[in-house]
């Protein structure tokens, strides 16, 4: 027995009543397909039952045959075309007299994809968009004017976008009631702020009005927009800095005038938020023509909102409590600014170049002065924009600077001094000192918990825009070797501790891991990139790179493939003899650093304790017994093992005590050396030989430059005990 067709089994089971209507209504719409809704005898049967839902006096009926009826036409377009005569008319009734809010959304989105999902037929635009539309886009300007719910609101103004959008000549006449609401929404409003959902509706649609200019007047009234928008920014900005000197601006009319100061300052701050959102849309939207953007002018208004700081204060009388709200509303003034910078920078890109390296400096100031982690994220949020979508500041001090102060919102990521274990002492310590600190450790020893690092998501956000930021900056702005070598170093650290560290030390949200881990990979990957041989060393980087996060299994598997593949890479146990790499390459190795980066580390508080010992013994000279009478031992230079101590032949003596410059001897002639019974062996390495060189300068007199330079004369120290030294065969292969 074949099963019946879905619309029959709906209209007599699901749509047999209203009430069964409303209450079917979610299986009804998932039950609707393409399929069901082909040609058939029962299609005629299930539209005028839609019908008579959409007639019913019931408001819950006709809400169910309003989204019954959208999905309908959503699914059929010959279906959508056939009815929406009837249809359409119904939900424009509905939308023009107070009904229940689910009704009148669900009539809005009918209309709304009716009206959109046909122009293309000519024949239906004719019948029914080009009465239907202006009655419709009247309709909406009621309900935004009457209506309290924001979501309402919203909804209803994305809509007159669209219709502003697809049917531009048809909504001239209402143009300026539109311009008008959205005047009455961007201007503000207080002590309440303006809704976030409401705000970029009401701009989005604002910056759409040009279009009922059409091709030739659309671009002045793109410019009309544009003008009206500063002005009300500058005025709203007067407003905020009533008590603060203000020389070099344009002082506009004020607008609106409160005389409550709480009120006022409210109200201001609203309005330019409001009015920046608005110049973003306008910035982002789309004209028929070439229009010209006044970058200029924009930018001194960003100059100026960066520029305002705590710390100036107006000569003469200043009241109190303006002055504290004025204070207040510091940090959200250059974070207003950040948001246009960051609209601007990706709309014009590199025509921003110009104001690059000044931008660069103001942010990086602000970034020293350590604000909080949500006004610092769209610090560097802007910074990310600006580098990313113009040329790179052309100042080596200023991208230095910058890099220091974003490296600052990394550093919680490294473990302090405090974090290290407490018998990890500096061996010159006195036995009074360790135990002093193991006094003032003692309850750490037995702390069991650890303070998660980030809070809260602003710090997390934080911590991610840092890394961004910082990926842009090295990559394309000129630095100071020094600090480049330091930001290496710290990304490499934090690629090596935090695999070690428990997601939950790090946040609460355990996702925060794996993103911050392949962040930094990923950045440490880039900035080894350099050179063939910078990537051979950095291959094992590379292999932890390629999986940061799976279950246990996949976690196994990449470790074992990595120590296969590094036991395939270093099969041999001593390494070879290679020339030093830089000091980029040697980034984990405090004793490589140069000064410049040792002072950069400290003035970012990356000093730890290892440091005070490293020192200790970096600056401990050797200490050399002198000799009555220095011996000359040739030593060969590319040998890295220790010099032999073996027996010369007779037929070959050296002559005693001779001085280097009248005994000149050739690399092809020259023997080994016979010690006598209390001399010991030659320096261990080639490197302690070479320090050895200048402090005996004095008792012996180096070989003139006709001396081939395979051999380095190395002092004996006849004072240390003799020590049996084993014989190496010279014709083995020295690089193993």
């Amino acid at each position: 027995m074949a099963s019946p067709h879905p619309l029959k089994s709906l209209l007599q089971l699901q749509l047999a009543s209203d009430a069964s209507s409303v209450f079917h209504l979610s299986f009804v719409l998932s039950t609707l397909s393409e399929d069901s809704l082909s040609p058939s005898p029962h299609l005629q049967k299930w539209t005028s039952r839609v019908t008579s839902l959409i007639h019913s006096k019931d408001a819950g009926a006709r809400w169910a045959g309003i989204c019954i009826a959208y999905r309908t036409s959503s699914l059929s377009k010959s279906i959508m075309t056939e009815c929406a005569q009837s249809w359409a008319g119904l939900g424009l009734s509905i939308i023009t007299k107070p009904e229940p809010l689910p009704l009148l959304k669900a009539s809005i989105r009918y209309l709304r994809h009716v009206l959109s999902a046909a122009t293309d037929v000519p024949e239906f635009q004719r019948q029914l968009a080009a009465p239907t539309v202006p009655k419709f886009s009247q309709a909406l300007v009621s309900i935004v004017e009457k209506a309290a719910d924001c979501e309402l609101k919203a909804l209803v103004m994305d809509t007159l976008k669209d219709m502003v959008i697809l049917y531009p000549s048809l909504n001239r006449a209402l143009s300026p009631s539109i311009t008008d609401m959205c005047h009455r929404i961007l201007n503000g409003s207080a002590p309440q702020r303006t809704n976030k959902l409401l705000l970029h509706s009401a701009a989005s649609l604002y910056a759409v009005l040009h279009y009922t200019g059409g091709k030739v007047g659309a671009v002045n009234l793109w410019k009309k927009s544009v003008d009206e928008t500063l002005q009300c920014l500058w005025a709203s900005l007067m407003g905020l800095r009533t008590t603060f000197p203000v020389t070099n601006t344009p002082l506009p009319s004020s607008g609106l005038s409160v005389d409550d100061p709480v009120l006022a300052v409210a109200l201001n701050i609203d309005r330019l938020q409001c009015s920046v959102a608005a110049l973003c849309s306008l910035l982002r939207t789309t004209v028929q023509r070439p229009v010209q953007v006044p970058i200029g002018r924009i930018m001194e208004f960003c100059l100026f909102l960066l520029s305002c700081t705590a710390d100036e204060e107006k000569e003469g009388h200043i009241d109190a409590t303006v002055r504290a709200l004025e204070l207040a509303i510091v940090p959200e003034l250059q974070s207003s600014a950040c948001d246009l910078l960051c609209c601007l920078a990706k709309t014009v890109q590199h025509r921003l170049t110009p104001y690059v390296s000044r931008l660069v400096v103001m942010i990086t100031y602000h970034l020293e002065q350590n604000p909080l982690p949500e006004p610092r994220c769209r610090l560097l949020k802007c910074i990310q924009a600006l580098l990313s979508n113009s040329f790179p500041p052309s100042s080596e001090i200023s991208s230095t600077r910058l890099v220091k102060a974003i490296m600052l919102s990394l550093m919680p990521l490294l473990s302090t001094q405090s974090d290290s274990h407490p018998g990890e002492t500096n061996s010159g310590q006195n036995k009074k000192g360790r135990k002093r600190r193991r006094d003032y450790e003692g309850d750490e020893v037995f702390r069991l918990s650890k303070d998660v690092i980030c809070t809260s998501t602003a710090e997390e956000e934080d911590i991610l825009c840092a890394l961004d930021a910082l990926q842009v900056t090295m990559l394309g702005a000129e630095l100071q070797s020094a600090v480049r070598s330091l930001a290496c170093r710290v990304l490499l650290s934090l690629s090596l501790s935090l695999p070690a560290m428990p997601r939950s030390s790090l946040s609460q949200n355990v996702h925060m891991h794996s993103l911050v881990h392949a962040k930094v990979n990923r950045m440490c990957l880039e900035l080894a990139r350099g050179t063939t041989s910078a990537m051979s060393r950095s291959l094992g980087l590379v292999l932890i790179s390629t999986v940061t996060e799976g279950n246990e299994y996949t976690m196994q598997t990449k470790l074992q493939v990595q120590q296969e593949v590094d036991l395939l890479l270093h099969s041999r146990g001593p390494p070879l003899v290679r020339p030093l790499p830089h000091v980029e390459a040697l980034s984990l190795f405090r004793a490589e650093e140069s000064n410049e980066e040792l002072a950069a580390r400290a003035s970012l508080a990356l000093a730890t304790i290892y440091d005070a010992s490293a020192m200790d013994v970096a600056g401990d000279p050797v200490v050399m017994t002198p000799l009555p009478e220095p011996t000359l031992q040739p030593v060969p230079t590319h040998l890295p093992m220790p010099t032999p101590k073996t027996t010369a032949p007779t037929q070959a003596p050296i002559s005693p005590a001779v001085p280097a410059s009248q005994n000149v001897t050739s690399a092809n002639t020259v023997a080994p050396t016979k010690y006598s019974t209390n001399v010991p062996s030659a320096i261990p390495s080639q490197q302690q030989a070479k320090s050895l060189l200048p402090s005996t300068s004095s008792q012996m007199e180096l070989a003139p430059p006709a001396v081939e330079p395979h051999f380095i004369p190395v002092v004996v120290d006849d004072d240390e005990e003799e020590e049996a030294m084993p014989i190496i065969d010279m014709e083995s292969d020295s690089d193993g």
